[in-house]
């Protein structure tokens, strides 16, 4: 019995340090992309993308979670450059030129988020200390024609030309 309990002892010392880890004083960059041109597309995509450095060496295994606009979005982890990313969608109506607060959590302030907002508390990011807040600045949707209007005219005066000029050889051709 002694063995076992001496046992389960060591092994608690062992795995200690990975309990409750979570990245401290996190250095960040981010870097965002979204896209601009609604006659093609049907909704808004926002892509963000961070590079994150933790003092303590935090492994890239455990996820990270992003809140933009009261919504909830896992960030996943490129393997070969472990760099972060989080994208969203939203309809043309509301991709109005913004900027969004981008706020990164860990599983444990995710947890903390999740419980203010079941308790009801009116703004629920101002009861937690995220990893770090990026904004985006989304310069907003153009709904705009592919052919500028200069376009179109050329096309129609060199049409113009055309039909003029075989006019004028079917008028010389009566003649």
């Amino acid at each position: 019995m002694n063995y076992f309990v001496f046992s389960l002892v060591i092994l608690l010392f062992l795995f200690s340090p990975t309990f409750g880890a979570s990245c401290q004083s996190p250095r960040h960059s981010s870097s965002g992309y979204s896209t601009q041109d609604g006659f093609f597309h049907f909704k808004t995509t926002y892509i963000m993308e961070f590079a994150l450095q933790c003092a303590n060496n935090y492994e890239h295994n455990s996820p990270f979670f992003a809140i933009v606009n009261g919504r909830v979005y896992q960030l996943s982890v490129s393997e070969e450059t472990t760099k972060y990313q989080v994208s969203w969608l939203l309809e043309h109506p509301e991709s109005s030129a913004q900027t969004f607060d981008v706020v990164v959590l860990d599983e444990d302030k995710l947890a903390e988020y999740k419980k203010a907002v079941q308790s009801g508390v009116e703004n629920p990011l101002s009861r937690i200390e995220p990893l770090f807040t990026t904004q985006y600045y989304h310069p907003g949707v153009s709904k705009k024609a592919p052919f500028s209007s200069e376009g179109v005219c050329l096309l129609i005066a060199a049409a113009a030309v055309y039909f003029a000029l075989n006019f004028k050889q079917e008028l010389a051709k009566r003649d």
